[in-house]
């Protein structure tokens, strides 16, 4: 953790600001430590990264860093064991799953670079250069290191374990930060960022509305957010009965061991890319420009696919959302200058101006 993100954080439960106890540093930055509050919350900082989260998300850390905590007793006496939930539950899960993932897909290729001007095209980046921005899921960074050269400061946060896979692979940029948390347990102050982008992650929320509502909570006059949610699909649309096979399938993936499923996703990324992807990618992108199943995978590689597939059948939680209703979340949070773009789904731009 690089010292100067103390200017940027804030207690999530009292929105006080921390101080910093250093148990190892190098060069400047802080390999282990611990943010403590005044209100009594303390949180650790293990492998230069904090990790901020409520107290039932809490012990998944304990659990993977028990030295840690072991020769830390004076700071972290045992966590306090959260309320257990149907949300806290899913949440955990949803972790477990991107956690797996990201360590699984750490390399960052080249074509992300692409794939980030994608979800990146309805905002004007000209805007950026001396913007305090906050990325919402980073997964393994691979849209941090575009962005990091965008924005003055750049934070990114991931509520599972991918963000130590982000960190190691923009560890080079001097203006990134990365933090664990929830997105429902912020420890940021309201209207501070001029930046936020959330891209594929409010769609795996329990209450993504309510998720959403906090990010613009976040934004300061005239700040931005950019989000890329799934969309849905009419009946009359091939698609809409393609998903519905994926939707059956899903719950049997869900629920099956990431290790295995991680196994079975090449047959099912295979098939999917012989079936559909090259066909169109060689034969039938001449007469048909959209609208064809998984058409978008044909300026990608394979790996992307594979990627994908594991993800599509890994996370626990899935919503979709027509035109109509992610709009309706833009108007309701009273922001203006909306732009909407399609693709593989709706990625959304706004301003607030309040």
């Amino acid at each position: 953790m690089k010292k100067s993100l103390l200017n940027y954080i804030c207690c999530p439960t009292c929105k006080k600001e921390f101080s910093l106890s250093i148990f190892k540093d190098k060069d400047g930055e802080v390999l282990e430590g611990a943010l403590k509050c005044s209100c009594g919350k303390s949180f650790p900082i293990i492998n230069s990264i904090p990790r901020v989260l409520p107290d039932n998300l809490m012990e998944t850390v304990e659990s993977r860093f028990p030295e840690f905590f072991s020769k830390h007793k004076e700071f972290f006496n045992g966590i306090r064991k959260g309320s257990v939930s149907f949300e806290s539950v899913k949440k955990e899960k949803t972790s477990k799953s991107f956690g797996f993932e990201w360590e699984k897909f750490s390399d960052m290729r080249g074509e992300w670079e692409k794939n980030f001007n994608f979800y990146f095209e309805p905002a004007d980046k000209n805007d950026f250069q001396n913007n305090i921005a906050l990325e919402l899921g980073c997964g393994n960074g691979r849209h941090t290191f575009y962005a990091a050269k965008l924005f003055k400061e750049l934070i990114s946060v991931d509520l599972s374990s991918a963000v130590d896979v982000a960190y190691l692979n923009n560890r080079q940029y001097k203006n990134t930060h990365f933090i664990q948390v929830d997105i429902y347990y912020l420890p940021f102050k309201d209207k501070f960022f001029d930046f936020v982008f959330c891209i594929g992650v409010l769609h795996h929320l329990p209450t993504p509305e309510e998720g959403f509502k906090k990010l613009v909570n976040l934004l300061n006059s005239g700040g931005g957010i950019l989000i890329y949610v799934y969309h849905s699909f009419s009946k009359t649309m091939f698609k809409y009965y393609l998903l519905r096979a994926v939707n059956f399938f899903r719950r049997f993936t869900t629920k099956i061991s990431h290790k295995l499923l991680y196994i079975l996703s090449y047959p099912m990324a295979i098939s999917s890319y012989l079936v559909l992807v090259l066909p169109y990618k060689f034969i039938f992108r001449r007469f048909i420009k959209s609208g064809w199943p998984l058409g978008a995978y044909a300026d990608y590689s394979f790996f992307v696919m594979l990627n994908d597939t594991f993800d599509r059948f890994s996370a626990p939680i899935e919503n979709r959302y027509s035109k109509e209703q992610i709009l309706e979340w833009f108007n309701k949070a009273h922001l203006k200058d909306i732009k909407i773009m399609g693709g593989t789904g709706w990625r959304v731009f706004g301003k607030n101006i309040n």
